[in-house]
């Protein structure tokens, strides 16, 4: 049921509602910080305030699934990820709509003055409004800052598996960390792409900076090692621990036949032969 007289009262009120919710807004630490520019603050509470003047209409006949509430869902969510964005929290995001609140129910007093009981049931009314408006917001925010760390999970994937060539014909995988399927997977699609886009013969794959390797991990190595065979390439494993090296041979893996040197220089000697290449120290006459 539409409460339409009242609404008509806060309408009637808005531009002044606006003006105190905005001047409300901008002396909170949303500018102060940086974060947002006043017009930006402005702009956001401009549309959250006309999306909530359109949910008044609808009171508590509110579905987000229809189409009435398109548009207004679409400026939630809009609000939302440029939140998160920013790098705000969800209590920053919430506070930014529910300190609309406190405004709008000072505007009422004047109307409800000689009506505790009407002032009461507006204040429920409203209330209820902004609370759907902060929990939708709440969910887009969620839904954004999952995609965010989404995203900023696969750039750290794709940083801590560099694919990195040293010489012509040579590619070198230092890994530095924790190896779970995952990554390892990744770890064998970008080689494998590498070698051929490169025409390498040889990846010298380098684990010094990894801490411990279980099964999982010592399959997938053999498993890249395999692939790369069958596109005409090496694999060369350097930096096994003592440590690893005991724990492969006590979970009973076998890498016989997989080419492994201690560190990462002997690997190289190795790679540049194989490629048939000669080093020779140069002397310096002078």
């Amino acid at each position: 049921m539409s409460n339409t007289n009242e609404n008509a009262k806060i309408i009637k009120n808005r531009e002044t509602i606006l003006e105190k919710w905005l001047l409300e807004l901008n002396s909170h630490k949303l500018i102060g910080s940086g974060v947002f520019q006043e017009r930006e603050v402005e702009e956001m509470g401009r549309k959250i305030f006309n999306a909530f003047l359109t949910m008044l209409k609808l009171n508590d006949e509110i579905n987000w699934g229809s189409n009435d509430l398109v548009e207004i869902g679409q400026i939630v969510a809009e609000f939302s990820k440029k939140m998160a964005t920013r790098g705000q929290t969800p209590t920053v995001a919430t506070n930014f709509i529910y300190s609309l609140k406190s405004i709008v129910f000072e505007s009422l007093q004047d109307y409800y003055s000689d009506s505790q009981e009407l002032l009461n049931k507006e204040i429920i009314r409203i209330s209820d409004v902004l609370d759907k408006i902060g929990l939708r917001s709440f969910d887009y925010f969620v839904q954004e800052r999952e995609e965010i760390i989404k995203v900023q999970q696969e750039d750290m994937m794709e940083l801590s598996t560099p694919v990195i060539k040293i010489w012509d014909g040579i590619l070198a995988v230092p890994l530095i960390g924790t190896l779970d399927s995952k990554r390892t997977q990744l770890i064998m699609e970008k080689l494998l792409e590498m070698i051929v886009n490169t025409s390498s013969k040889v990846a010298i794959v380098d684990i010094t900076g990894v801490g411990t390797v279980d099964t999982l991990v010592a399959n997938h190595l053999i498993k890249t090692a395999t692939a790369t065979k069958l596109i005409g390439a090496e694999i060369i494993i350097t930096g096994i621990s003592p440590v690893i090296a005991q724990t492969i041979v006590h979970l009973g893996v076998d890498l016989s036949g997989m080419i492994t040197r201690a560190i990462m220089e002997d690997g190289i000697k190795l790679a540049m032969e194989m490629c048939s290449y000669k080093v020779v120290k140069a002397i310096n006459n002078i």
